[in-house]
């Protein structure tokens, strides 16, 4: 898709990287699933890493995902994006432990990873592999790390 999907005249979702800036410390990277969805094709999914918190439970994460925009029927890529969530809502599987370089890269790499329009086959989980899959090639995370993390996706 031309411009990632991005709408003409859409606004990006709102950012809180100006206010929970991702360290220099090492940090978890996370393929999130949110379970919802009883068919695991339906099942969303994400990459993130923790940047912090708001109490009782709330996690802030930082985040590279595609996706739907209301009107549209295609994928969007906005880029990486600061949110809250709850974790409870979501699951987390460890991918790997990241240097803020490295996860600097990954999200350069999910930035030039082009979306498509859901066909029945490609979706979200499809462009978290690929994205994954360069890093791999990239040497941020190894083949092993990808396919457990993968295989706990799918199971």
């Amino acid at each position: 898709m031309e411009n990632m999907g991005r709408p003409d005249g859409r606004h990006p979702p709102i950012d809180l990287s100006h206010l929970y800036r991702d360290p220099e410390s090492p940090l978890v990277v996370e393929l999130l699933i949110n379970r919802a969805h009883p068919d695991q094709r339906g099942q969303h999914w994400a990459l993130s890493w923790t940047v912090g918190d708001l109490p009782p439970r709330h996690k802030v994460q930082r985040i590279l995902h595609i996706v739907r925009e209301v009107g549209y029927y295609h994928y969007t890529n906005w880029g990486p994006l600061t949110r809250t969530f709850d974790p409870l809502e979501l699951e987390a599987i460890s991918i790997a432990q990241l240097t803020r370089a490295q996860r600097g890269a990954l999200e350069a790499i999910a930035g030039r990873t082009e979306v498509c329009v859901p066909n029945g086959e490609w979706n979200c989980q499809n462009w978290v592999m690929e994205v994954l899959e360069c890093a791999v090639a990239d040497g941020l995370v190894s083949a092993a790390e990808r396919d457990a993390a993968l295989d706990a996706a799918k199971a």
